[in-house]
């Protein structure tokens, strides 16, 4: 049986907070500083917090270093390619729905729509992804 951690989501919240941070940071710099249509600053923007979110979780949330990295890269980089293409339609949708680009908008959208994902979505795939075998766990 897996080992309990309760600090574990907490820790996840805190891996994902700090990914937000790198999301918003890169949408903010790309719309605002570059002038970019918010659709079109949303996969860089994805991106750069899922490349944060991947050390996080690995690191912090889970500390699954013990954990074969291929492995873990491999499988989240397919959970989170679908949250990616989630995470894009759901902020596309809102933001149109929304009526466009509306002053930092785009940052409320993206907290509420990142925020569904990672709730229905991620969170529960990474507990599988960074699973680490118990013989490592002692390590």
């Amino acid at each position: 049986m897996a080992r309990r951690d309760p600090f574990r989501v907490l820790r996840a919240l805190l891996a994902g907070g700090a990914a937000t941070l790198a999301d918003l940071a890169v949408l903010a710099l790309l719309v605002s500083v570059a002038g970019i249509d918010p659709r079109l600053a949303n996969a860089p923007a994805l991106l750069a917090g899922g490349v944060v979110n991947f050390l996080g979780n690995r690191h912090f949330a889970f500390r699954a270093t013990a954990g074969s990295l291929a492995r873990q890269a491999t499988l989240y980089t397919l959970v989170e390619i679908i949250a990616l293409a989630l995470n894009g339609v759901l902020f596309d949708v809102v933001m149109r729905v929304a009526g466009g680009h509306v002053a930092w908008a785009y940052v409320a959208v993206r907290l509420a729509t990142s925020h569904a994902v990672f709730l229905g979505w991620s969170y529960p795939l990474w507990r599988l992804v960074f699973r680490v075998p118990r013989k490592a766990e002692a390590v």
